[in-house]
């Protein structure tokens, strides 16, 4: 019985390995194999979104694959296969994790840059969206250092987000949500905001 945490992992394995592949073979086996994903969500009571969950896919190349009878990608990797080669790929042995609720705020970067951190937010599992963000021009394995669990994640990272931003400490040119902060200092603001 297929999870939607597995194909969500199959689906964001496959779109990595496509995004980092220098040579037409090897990006059609992982356009087919998210058009496996894609096509099989329906059968197993997923919507396409669920199991995208908004990352952006190559549609067009995906969508030629639909309906292909030959679709089967072999072999095939499993969920399991899947979340593994996506736990491998984010080193979390010294991660911070505080707080609970279903959604998450998180603060990750690379042993090349440590003061240096991303913080976003995921409805979904923490290792998995920082591992769909990973591409040819990462630098080296992205590093966990915080997962701060919460309901209210979109406020939770535009508060800690905020207080970086007029602090100046927001780098620019590097995306919106990276910041020259420590794990400590995104701590201590979470403990303040988090205070009753």
């Amino acid at each position: 019985m297929a999870t939607l945490a597995g194909q969500r992992a199959k689906f964001t394995y496959a779109l990595n390995q496509y995004n980092q592949a220098d040579d037409q073979e090897t990006r059609t086996k992982f356009v087919r194999a998210m058009a496996k994903v894609i096509a099989d969500a329906p059968k197993n009571d997923f919507t396409v979104e669920q199991v995208t969950k908004g990352q952006n896919y190559p549609v067009a190349e995906v969508n030629q694959y639909i309906n292909d009878v030959g679709l089967l990608v072999e072999p095939e990797l499993s969920e399991e296969q899947a979340q593994k080669q996506i736990e491998a790929g984010v080193d979390t042995v010294e991660a911070v994790r505080v707080g609970a609720g279903s959604a998450a705020v998180y603060a990750y970067g690379y042993d090349c840059c440590p003061d240096r951190l991303k913080i976003g937010s995921t409805e979904t599992d923490t290792v998995q969206r920082i591992y769909s963000q990973r591409n040819e021009s990462t630098p080296d394995k992205p590093v966990l250092q915080l997962g701060i669990k919460t309901d209210q994640c979109r406020v939770l990272e535009r508060a800690i987000q905020s207080v970086w931003r007029m602090r100046g400490r927001k780098i620019e040119g590097g995306g919106d949500e990276w910041f020259k902060v420590s794990r400590e200092e995104i701590l201590s603001i979470y403990e303040f905001i988090k205070e009753p």
